[in-house]
């Protein structure tokens, strides 16, 4: 269940069944919050019969569990997944700084984004947080910047372009350097901010 690089759990899965156990790839969407609502969404992969028997055992913690294949895809959808949802946060706390350095009001600026076609779960939630600076820890820093480490690893794999990444995983590694490793992920709000100040026509320059 846990996140790691797609190789990793092929090896391990040959592993397993080396010995003669089941393999049962089963990475969540979702955070402390969902987990305890039971709102998380699994993805499978593996052998039909394990992935059949694994199933049940997730209900009380996820309301939806997708079969995706063999493994690692559901590891490289949890990836994906996850790609999303960092270069989303990264967009709202940057959307977030441009609203608050232009004088307007944030509360209504979140009333504005719940309101609209963009507005999810997520972003309700991290717009919340970021209108009252509340970066108390659902996905961490930390955690983020492993995620997006990992996704980049196998981006490179594939040969495949991460340019919206690329810019978020060094945005998360700016945050941690300041000290916000253990703040939930809105806290890229900090990074952001920082190169504000450090930008010729940024406050720190006027």
């Amino acid at each position: 269940m846990g996140t790691n690089a797609p190789d990793y759990s092929r090896g391990l899965e040959a592993d397993v069944l080396a010995a003669g156990g089941s393999y049962v790839e089963a990475p969540v969407s979702g955070s402390r919050g969902p987990a305890e609502a039971g709102r998380l969404v699994a993805m499978l992969a593996g052998g039909t019969g394990a992935v059949a028997r694994v199933r049940p055992l997730l209900r009380p913690m996820c309301h939806e569990t997708v079969v995706c294949g063999r493994v690692p895809a559901a590891l490289v959808t949890k990836l994906a997944v996850n790609l999303f949802l960092i270069t989303m946060v990264t967009g709202l706390a940057e959307a977030f700084h441009f609203a608050e350095r232009h004088g307007l009001d944030l509360r209504q600026f979140r009333d504005v984004l719940d309101a609209g076609p963009m507005a999810s779960g997520v972003s309700r939630v991290k717009a919340a947080k970021l209108t009252a600076g509340d970066f108390d820890v659902q996905a961490s820093i930390r955690d983020v910047l492993k995620n997006s480490g990992l996704i980049a690893e196998a981006a490179r794999t594939a040969g495949l372009a991460s340019p919206l990444l690329e810019v978020c995983h060094a945005l998360y590694g700016e945050t941690s350097a300041l000290g916000h490793a253990r703040s939930d992920m809105a806290a890229v709000l900090r990074a952001i901010e920082a190169r504000t100040e450090g930008t010729p026509g940024g406050p720190a320059h006027r």
